[in-house]
């Protein structure tokens, strides 16, 4: 009985080692690529580089060149795709499983986009062409060895990544708007007023050298558009969203927007929710704007095309408009100047506040925080000391002829608009030198943290106020609703102060020195292009090329930050390892 017992396990161990050995497979995994792949790709890069650089200096800037460099020009399009429809194909014959290079490789396939439209006898056009030498750039880097050594060797330093990301999208904007496309009189661009208008742009500044509804074309007007709303959210926290929808999201970029969104738990419910947020936001403010818009054009696709424009411009705190005139013309409008306040103000007071908000909203039993209650109530201070500002210091000067109606939401508007947006219900020119050193305050104090807008932050102010308070009282501490306000807080504001008026002053004497124009309409035009807020007083176009880069380059550093350009700049830095007694300094 034992005996039989004892084979039939023997059996059925037989068995199923069998089945398992039936049913078993050997995955194969990617082979190394041939050594002679590496100079090939870097020959691909550089060809790649050479054709976009033909395609900017031809199409882009206007460049006429000889038969024979055109010539070279049209067949280096080819080659290159040519050569990357090899690098492919043998990525795909080296892959395995190959379902896998479906998956990662995905973007490949857009290469192949102008080939598919030109031979279904549609025109591909210039634009596509550069997004395929773009892609191909993009993808032989990432393959490189060098990339992939970069990646294992440096340790990831966010404001670098901030700082390049913001730049390269710059370039390539600028680039894009000087195609003939992008304007109305099919010429194209300069490359210095291209440059300024992408960096205002991004850096959702609102500057403009040139009218928008006139200059640009419908074309330009849609890039200028996706600019702002790549600037406004930054264009990591973007990556970041597509990295999670593809299941991608690595532990570098988690990184990333952990320290830009100082959030530590729920970084991946957070950016669902700031992407959630932003289109809903957008899309009421547009639907609210269409409904007002549509009986003053009479032209739906007009009114849609309007409305979505100025809601993403408001929201992100831009401040480009589609009008000549700004926002002037709807100076005593209730409903667009609520409309477009409410949007600015959702922007502007940062994505964490309007989080909080929303979840004591729905009903959710939980505390707001010492930011937000702060955020709240130091926004709500400044908008009401500019509100009656503006409305007691131009009541008898560009509110005269208004009612009394059309004053007040003038004033307000313009108290809200000035600290981040850059949109005016009044003409900017015609203020008085005291309501336009108040607005310089007001600009260079700007938004809030975490939010669309620039300037040195409304926490920042009151971490200061607060802290001359506790000095003028004695106290040892900073204390705000039952709470302590941490020293390294204090430190950071401090040195936020001190970066800002340092650039600001240097690059205000550096523009005294450049341009012929009246001292206070520089300083406003200095301040406004730190802050990114975007009003000016019409010295804008009159600038010289010196001028405008100069603008251009603190639109940029106003937008990242003095604090993130001096980290990215610096080396890392390293703990002392002795610590010195303290010494005693005399103040005041």
């Amino acid at each position: 009985m034992m005996k039989k017992i004892r084979n039939s396990r023997l059996i059925t161990g037989l068995r199923d080692r069998f089945k398992v050995f039936r049913t078993s497979r050997v995955v194969k995994s990617s082979r190394t690529m041939p050594e002679w792949m590496i100079p090939y790709r870097r020959l691909v890069y550089g060809l790649a580089f050479l054709a976009l650089l033909f395609l900017v200096l031809e199409s882009g800037m206007q460049w006429k060149l000889p038969a024979w460099l055109s010539g070279i020009s049209h067949a280096l399009d080819y080659i290159v795709f040519a050569t990357f429809l090899f690098d492919s194909v043998m990525s795909f014959l080296y892959t395995y499983p190959k379902s896998r290079f479906f998956r990662d490789q995905w973007m490949d396939f857009l290469v192949f986009a102008p080939l598919i439209l030109k031979i279904i006898s549609v025109r591909a056009g210039t634009g596509l062409v550069i997004v395929r030498h773009l892609l191909v750039l993009a993808k032989i880097f990432t393959r490189s060895r060098k990339f992939s050594n970069m990646l294992r060797g440096v340790r990831i330093n966010t404001a670098r990544i901030v700082a390049g990301s913001f730049l390269a999208t710059i370039l390539l904007g600028a680039i894009v708007l000087t195609f003939p496309t992008a304007t109305a009189d099919g010429k194209g661009a300069g490359l210095v007023d291209a440059l300024f208008t992408s960096v205002s742009a991004t850096c959702v500044t609102g500057l403009i050298v040139q009218d928008t509804p006139v200059y640009w074309s419908r074309f330009g007007q849609v890039v200028i558009l996706v600019l702002i709303q790549l600037g406004g959210l930054g264009i990591m926290m973007y990556s970041a969203f597509i990295a999670l929808l593809l299941g991608r999201f690595s532990l570098g970029q988690k990184k990333i927007v952990q320290e830009m969104l100082e959030e530590e738990r729920n970084i991946y419910s957070m950016i669902f929710y700031i992407f959630k947020m932003t289109f809903v936001i957008e899309s009421i403010g547009a639907a609210l704007l269409f409904f007002r818009w549509m009986f003053m054009t009479g032209n739906v696709r007009e009114a849609a095309y309007l409305s979505v424009f100025h809601s993403v411009s408001a929201f992100c705190n831009a401040g480009f408009s589609l009008f000549s005139d700004s926002l002037v013309r709807f100076g005593g409008d209730a409903a667009v100047n609520l409309i477009i306040l409410l949007l600015i103000i959702s922007g502007g007071i940062g994505f964490m506040v309007v989080h909080e908000i929303t979840a004591r909203a729905r009903g959710q039993k939980s505390v707001l925080s010492v930011h937000t209650r702060l955020v709240l109530s130091t926004t709500v201070v400044l908008v009401l000391i500019g509100f009656f500002a503006v409305f007691y210091l131009e009541y008898d000067r560009v509110l005269l002829k208004m009612p009394l109606s059309a004053k007040l939401w003038t004033s307000l508007f313009q108290s809200v608009t000035t600290r981040t947006a850059g949109f005016n219900t009044l003409p900017i020119e015609g203020l008085s030198e005291t309501t336009l050193t108040l607005m310089i305050l007001l600009m260079f104090i700007g938004a809030s943290p975490g939010s669309t807008g620039g300037g040195i932050k409304t926490t920042t102010l009151a971490v200061l106020m607060l802290s001359v308070r506790s000095i003028f009282r004695g106290e040892e501490g900073i204390r705000i609703y039952r709470r302590n306000i941490p020293p390294a807080s204090i430190h950071k504001a401090l040195a936020l102060l001190v970066a800002a008026l340092f650039t600001v002053l240097s690059a205000f004497l550096i523009l005294l020195l450049l341009e012929a124009k009246p001292y206070l309409d520089l300083l406003f035009e200095t301040v406004s292009a730190f802050a990114t807020v975007g009003l000016s007083t019409g010295v804008t176009p009159g600038l010289g090329i010196a001028g405008k880069i100069l603008i251009s380059f603190l639109m940029y550093l106003g937008r990242i930050g003095p604090l993130t350009l001096g980290i990215a700049l610096a080396r890392d830095i390293r703990k002392r390892g002795i610590q010195y007694p303290e010494a005693r300094v005399i103040i005041g």
